[in-house]
């Protein structure tokens, strides 16, 4: 049996695996990343993020250019979606993706251990290779960053065919005419408008009474009125009881509120579970949690001798932006480091149509927890680049501040590349900028963030 020795050794080729081997290899150490697909990049890259993110480019730049008219620019003919091509490009983008990750791991020396890990002892892993033989890695630091896989509904089988997760979303051939997507979070909304655009007759089922649970309350609703409007079959307040063979193939998906929906296709988004099942965690004496999530203290070290974990295995924020500076963090810190993240900051991006930005609390949340604030709110129909760009209408920015320092305790823009120009008031929360550092900053005329000033002018004439 071969014996690998590195000074640190990280389970999984994800965003949060590949920050952590990178980070590692920077900090001089000798580097051992596994990985158990053939494919490095983990959900995001193969079945995620990035897939997600393409179809809601392709479809999103579809409707701009319906109206091209509108911005003077003739299009003779008519303008189409194709699925198959729009697929194509999301494997375009995803050879593209892993080049550049493998480019990382080779200028950084990081050797690549193909097969499954399981703890044997704390500084002890066992690896199985696709071909039967086994390898053994030693280490005195290891990275847990196995991610996560989708969460499977008893009532909803899944066969990759007629119902099916994200993970086979990428496999299919053609867009479905009748589509029943479960779950209205983010993933499950970014579908349902993405499929809506391809022509889908598209019906979204979500147990709780509204879209986005957890996000701000206006952006909310003004996404539902959207989805209407666009035609999508909300039914909130409901679950799934049933799902049998349709008579003429798909699926009948019957609610508990008695409503039965004819399917082409099901697709299930009602999150992701930690990867965490067969690492043999109980080896090196690593605590989870009711849901597999690895528990881990401020610096994303576990209970176990020299491991860290970071990504989806914590069952936080399963999101890529967030496993990145985790994996580089959790890696820093299995090396002598001491550095913690302050999830204050971290920002979300939702691609539906209109895309979401937010950083921070909502409303509700500092309801919750008894926290003040006073809200500063800038439609997009007041700024002059909104306007012409014609998408104005239901955007908006809307900022929240403490009102004794007049401090950014949180931001939710709805609105054209918001998902973007949210990292300005991320920055503007660490630095801890006030209402009135964005009234009296100059910006760029016309433009979005003009808006930034505008909602601070607002809160500052409640107080």
């Amino acid at each position: 049996m071969e014996t690998l020795r590195f000074d640190a050794v990280v389970i999984g080729g994800g965003e949060a695996g590949l920050a952590a081997a990178v980070k590692a290899a920077e900090l001089g150490a000798r580097v051992g990343l596994i990985e158990s697909s053939s494919q490095l990049g983990g959900a995001c890259v193969a079945t995620g993020t990035l897939p997600s993110k393409t179809f809601s480019i392709s479809t999103g730049m579809f409707e701009t250019i319906k109206k091209a008219k509108s911005f003077g620019v003739r299009i003779d003919g008519p303008v189409s979606l194709d699925f198959q091509e729009v697929v194509a490009s999301r494997n375009r983008l995803m050879k593209c993706d892993i080049g550049v990750i493998q480019s990382h791991l080779r200028s950084r020396k990081v050797t690549l251990v193909s097969g499954r890990a399981a703890f044997a002892a704390p500084d002890r892993i066992r690896v199985a290779r696709a071909d039967g033989t086994e390898a053994v890695i030693e280490s005195s630091r290891t990275i847990v960053a196995a991610g996560s896989h989708p969460i499977h509904l008893p009532v909803l089988p899944v066969d990759g065919a007629t119902v099916i997760t994200t993970d086979e979303i990428v496999a299919l051939a053609s867009c479905p005419p009748r589509i029943v997507i479960i779950g209205a979070g983010i993933i499950g909304c970014e579908y349902a408008f993405i499929f809506r655009t391809f022509g889908a007759d598209v019906t979204l089922i979500e147990k709780t009474g509204r879209a986005l649970p957890g996000q701000d309350k206006d952006v909310v609703a003004a996404v539902e009125k959207e989805l209407k409007r666009r035609g999508v079959a909300l039914r909130f307040g409901t679950s799934v009881s049933a799902c049998a063979a349709g008579l003429e193939g798909g699926r009948l998906v019957t609610t508990e509120s008695g409503e039965t929906f004819a399917a082409d296709l099901v697709l299930t988004c009602v999150g992701r579970r930690p990867s965490t099942e067969d690492l043999g965690l109980e080896a090196p004496g690593v605590a989870v949690g009711g849901r597999g999530e690895i528990i881990v203290d401020e610096c994303l070290e576990t209970t176990g001798t020299g491991i860290f974990a970071a990504g989806d295995v914590l069952g936080r924020r399963m999101q890529s932006s967030t496993a990145i500076l985790e994996g580089a963090v959790a890696a820093e810190n299995a090396l002598g480091g001491s550095r913690t993240i302050d999830e204050r900051f971290v920002p979300g991006g939702i691609y539906t149509q209109p895309e979401i930005g937010s950083v921070g609390l909502t409303e509700d949340e500092a309801a919750a927890k008894g926290i003040p604030l006073i809200v500063g709110v800038c439609p997009y129909a007041s700024l002059v680049k909104a306007c012409s760009l014609q998408t104005f209408n239901p955007g908006f920015i809307k900022m929240l501040f403490d009102p004794s320092s007049h401090k950014l305790i949180g931001a939710h823009i709805l609105g054209p590349e918001s998902a973007e120009i949210i990292h300005n008031l991320v920055v503007a929360m660490r630095t801890g900028a006030t209402a009135e550092d964005f009234v009296y900053s100059i910006y760029h005329h016309p433009s979005l963030s003009e808006g930034f000033r505008e909602a601070a002018r607002d809160a500052l004439s409640k107080i």
